[in-house]
């Protein structure tokens, strides 16, 4: 924020964009990997902590992009936050991001549930959803709703998991969490007892 009050005040017509939980081809790091992977594996169950109600709105290339022209088009000193036009909840997000053609049983597990289980991305007790109504009046148009802008994204990652069992870049770190199968297996085993 330091520096966009520098940029700001020093009267240059700068437009600061804050963009959310980018997602999109080749995307650093492409949360939506977390279901991808999860398909791919084939999987019987998602489990989704908060009842898969998280929600942290994201932001597709394709719309930051649109807005990037917008504010090139229309220069002066603005801060405009940058979404997607919709905020989906992380069930919403694992609907789409199972699109290669693999069905789940979906498990959406109370916030009781032992800590780290059905963990996500999105995973927020309260959601995190922008408001992009100035942006609007500025006249931005996405280009598209998650689950239309996502689909590129969906598919780089499908190709590219068949390089190895995870795409370039994406080992280990970040994602590790995201895929304790022993313990859903275990979880699911008592479910089932």
């Amino acid at each position: 924020m330091a520096a966009e009050r520098i940029l700001l005040e020093r009267g240059a017509p700068v437009s600061v964009l804050r963009p959310s939980k980018v997602h999109g081809r080749r995307a650093r790091p492409p949360r939506e990997w977390v279901f991808v992977k999860r398909a791919l594996d084939w999987r019987p169950c998602v489990l989704l902590a908060r009842s898969g109600s998280g929600v942290d709105h994201p932001t597709s290339a394709a719309n930051l992009a649109a807005l990037v022209q917008l504010v090139a088009e229309k220069p002066g000193r603005r801060v405009l936050n940058a979404a997607d036009p919709d905020a989906p909840r992380a069930l919403e997000i694992s609907r789409v991001a199972a699109h290669p053609g693999h069905h789940w049983q979906e498990v959406l597990l109370p916030d009781d549930s032992p800590s780290g289980l059905g963990d996500r991305p999105w995973n927020r007790p309260s959601p995190v959803v922008l408001n992009t109504s100035a942006a609007e009046l500025l006249g931005y148009r996405p280009a598209g709703g998650h689950a239309t802008t996502v689909a590129e994204e969906l598919d780089w990652l499908a190709e590219a998991s068949q390089s190895g069992p995870h795409p370039p870049g994406l080992e280990g770190g970040y994602f590790s969490p995201y895929f304790e199968y022993e313990a859903e297996n275990r979880f699911l085993g008592r479910l089932a007892g």
